[in-house]
């Protein structure tokens, strides 16, 4: 029986570190299609009364999502530099190991890409204007 666990043990194991980024994406994916689906219903509904639509009511509906900020890009990409360059001071200073500091390297690599796009999204959209 004690073999029998023993083998259980590495299987839970992999199922649970590779099913849980599943479960969590399925999860976010799932309450944010309800809250779409809620939305649009409450809205289906209000067209059906015959209500005349105003921003402020649009707005009041439950589900209502704002558009996206256009600095999104350029405010993420700050904020992951930051963490970046605090994983890199956490591995070189605090823990000094070289993977952590690589880590930091990394996310502060991210960062700056996800900052780049974000400029240069926000000057393509100045041009077109």
């Amino acid at each position: 029986m004690e073999s029998f666990m023993d083998a259980m043990v590495p299987i839970f194991g992999v199922i649970g570190v590779f099913g849980m980024p599943a479960v969590i994406v399925w999860t976010a994916l799932h309450f944010n299609n309800k809250k779409k689906e809620q939305f649009h219903t409450s809205l289906q509904k209000l067209i059906a009364s015959g209500q005349e639509l105003t921003p402020e009511l649009i707005q009041s509906i439950p589900g209502y999502q704002e558009e996206e900020s256009k600095d999104s890009g350029v405010k993420g990409g700050a904020v992951l530099i930051g963490i970046g360059i605090g994983i890199v001071l956490l591995g070189y200073f605090g823990l000094h190991n070289s993977v952590v500091w690589g880590s930091g390297l990394l996310v502060a690599c991210l960062g700056l890409g996800l900052l780049s796009a974000g400029i240069y999204s926000e000057r393509d959209s100045s041009e077109d204007a």
